[in-house]
């Protein structure tokens, strides 16, 4: 029997493994049963790098030495305006490596983008790996739309440096749209939108039979929901300073406990009208422990975060128009993406 080739999608959040068996995709799942794997690696020591959910855990415990979001930065210039807010925003190091690119400064060195990458790719063949009973040399990766062929190059180095054979790189829009459509001979247009935890997409297709024809696509490869969490976090230290005039922003273990509890908030608001928080000892003030108390409404929320969606909806013009489209030729729309599922990006794709 031939080796089968998993196909991986390398998230900024969260990254999914699959293989096709018989005439089906599975999502492979760990050995917890979990699906969805986060994008995060922690280097513990030198001969210890803690990879997906149990690295998760250490983002506030260990903030300068637990990566994540990482996708953001691939395959750019480290004089790069994006590089430049990551190093505001990311409690890690990014510093400038011999060939102009980011590289992350943690415990045990600096690495590159796609060494950071390779450990999350490392990790989901591992899983595979052990779901199958076999080893795995091949794979099919997936990447935001609008990635530079620089993108794309360090995408594939990350692939090969975790031992992986990359079969092919392919649009996460176009992936989408064949797991949509393929099979169910369709003939139909659809827009696929796809707004994940750090990037943004739409393409459009002409879906004929089993041809899918890309008319056109657009994206932003640095906007996504870690936009909403850090518009709450903002949001937080403001709200602390007012009622305890204590800064914040300076506090690198505050300021990651704040982005989980973000996180939480914006997820639990997608099925709750109202969300309130209450975080013991958040930090150690001149008096002693200060605790954070904190409620938003879904409407609250909505309103500091709408421009962020907005956003998407520019991309979206951008794409309509290279394609020589209006809005009212594309008969579908498929949402794509941990972030499609925030009420507010609904009813404004809607």
């Amino acid at each position: 029997m031939s080796e089968p080739v998993i196909g991986i999608d390398l998230g900024t959040s969260n990254s999914v493994v699959a293989v096709v068996e018989g005439d089906r995709a599975v999502v492979i799942p760990d050995k917890e049963g979990r699906r969805i794997h986060p994008s995060v690696v922690s280097f513990v020591a030198a001969d210890r790098i803690i990879v997906g959910a149990e690295a998760k855990k250490l983002m506030t415990l260990d903030p300068q030495n637990t990566v994540s979001s990482v996708k953001r930065l691939i395959g750019r210039n480290f004089f790069a305006k994006e590089v430049k807010v990551a190093q505001e925003t990311f409690p890690f190091g990014i510093v400038q490596g011999a060939d102009n690119t980011p590289h992350i400064a943690v415990r045990t060195g600096t690495y590159a983008i796609p060494e950071i990458c390779s450990h999350i790719l490392r990790h989901l063949k591992g899983i595979a790996e052990d779901y199958l009973g076999r080893s795995l040399t091949k794979a099919v990766i997936t990447v935001p739309a609008n990635f530079t062929d620089t993108q794309r190059k360090a995408t594939q180095l990350a692939g090969e440096l975790s031992g992986l054979e990359v079969s092919r790189i392919i649009n996460e829009p176009t992936a989408a749209a064949l797991a949509y459509g393929f099979g169910r001979d369709l003939d139909t247009r659809l827009a696929v939108y796809d707004f994940g935890g750090g990037t943004f997409d739409i393409t459009v297709l002409d879906v004929e039979g089993s041809i899918f024809h890309v008319l056109s696509t657009a994206g932003d490869s640095y906007l996504g929901g870690d936009d909403f969490d850090n518009r709450l976090v903002n949001y937080m230290v403001m709200a602390f300073r007012q009622r305890h005039d204590f800064d914040l922003t300076n506090d690198i273990k505050a300021l990651q406990r704040l982005k989980a509890i973000a996180e939480k908030v914006k997820c639990e608001l997608s099925h709750r009208p109202k969300v309130a928080v209450q975080v013991q000892e958040l930090v150690n003030g001149p008096e002693g422990p200060i605790d954070l108390s904190f409620s938003i409404t879904r409407d609250g929320f909505n309103q500091k975060c709408q421009d962020i969606v907005q956003r998407t909806f520019a991309v979206c013009d951008e794409a309509l128009r290279a394609g020589g489209i209006s809005a009212d030729q594309v008969a579908e729309v498929i949402l794509v993406g941990g972030s499609t599922k925030v009420p507010i990006v609904r009813e404004m794709v809607e």
